[in-house]
């Protein structure tokens, strides 16, 4: 099984659109799986218009509690706390225990040897969930992370790990991977161990940069990188920058896609049943390019 990650290096280059239509070409003679590893916001799913068919608890970190019966309320806890994250009772309240704030506690755990009355534990706790769920182009995984919750990047890994799982059961060719934007953790569980990265990016500076920061993160990791422009026509000069670099770095273009807002109601149409057969001989510009960027990632993975 080959696996390609869509990946940018900023939000809103389009990649999550990309992701969709290529799944939708690539599964006419291909059998796919798909992962969604952007679990901060997961899109994926609603493009494809997904059917959730099982969810899975995601344990995070440890987060401390002190129980209201051991609890003497002596406040020794309090010094050993550098988050502010124990909170003591009200005047009103006929318990002495303290209380932890879930919101400003690190799960360090330097508050529970500072107990003398071994009131104080700490309990593993859920930062989000793993799902799974099928489409019409396939099985997908994905996850959600919960507010204010941090190891995204092993979330990302459980997705990837259930999308295994599902590639194997369903004997599938090719893994579709919606990555998340940036360079941070959950970019890394995304595209190490990958065959391909699919660079999508925008004729701005901005797209420029965070290009750069992606590719040379891709070439640490040993990843193969070829990139594709969306919204080539907004900037000409943007675009001629784009194509500049992506030469200088020794980078193969796949495409150029165009600012094409009917690509947004072609996943619309798509979410609500639509025949993708149908929808994949539009002669819309921006499907027309995708479609042949899509070929050439196929051909790539052959």
């Amino acid at each position: 099984m080959k696996s390609i990650v869509f990946a940018s290096g900023k939000g809103g280059t389009g990649k999550t659109t990309l992701t969709a239509l290529a799944a939708v070409m690539l599964a006419e003679n291909h059998r796919l799986v798909l992962a969604d590893c952007d679990v901060e916001a997961s899109n994926l799913p609603i493009a494809l218009s997904v059917t959730t068919t099982a969810s899975e608890s995601f344990s995070g970190g440890a987060e401390a509690f002190i129980d209201p019966i051991a609890c003497r309320g002596c406040g020794v806890c309090l010094r050993a706390c550098r988050f502010d994250a124990l909170v003591r009772p009200k005047r009103d309240e006929e318990s002495p225990a303290y209380r932890v704030d879930p919101w400003l506690c690190e799960g360090c755990g330097a508050c529970v040897p500072s107990c003398g009355y071994h009131a104080i534990s700490m309990q593993k706790k859920s930062a989000g969930e793993v799902f799974a769920g099928t489409s019409a182009v396939g099985p997908v995984s994905f996850g959600q992370l919960g507010p204010g919750e941090d190891l995204s990047g092993k979330l990302v890994t459980e997705v990837r790990s259930r999308a295994k799982t599902m590639a194997e059961e369903s004997d599938a060719e090719l893994l579709l991977i919606d990555g998340p934007p940036g360079v941070g953790c959950p970019v890394i569980a995304s595209i190490t161990n990958t065959d391909l990265l699919v660079a999508v990016t925008e004729p701005t500076l901005s797209g420029e940069s965070d290009l750069l920061r992606l590719v040379a993160l891709a070439r640490r990791l040993n990843v193969k990188v070829a990139v594709v422009l969306n919204k080539a026509d907004l900037s000409e000069r943007g675009a001629e920058r784009i194509r500049a670099r992506v030469a200088a770095e020794g980078l193969e273009l796949l495409g150029e896609i165009p600012f094409d807002p009917t690509l947004a109601s072609v996943l619309q149409r798509l979410a609500t049943g639509e025949s993708a057969g149908v929808l994949l001989v539009e002669a819309a510009p921006g499907l027309t390019a995708a479609r042949g960027i899509v070929a050439a990632v196929a051909d790539r993975m052959t």
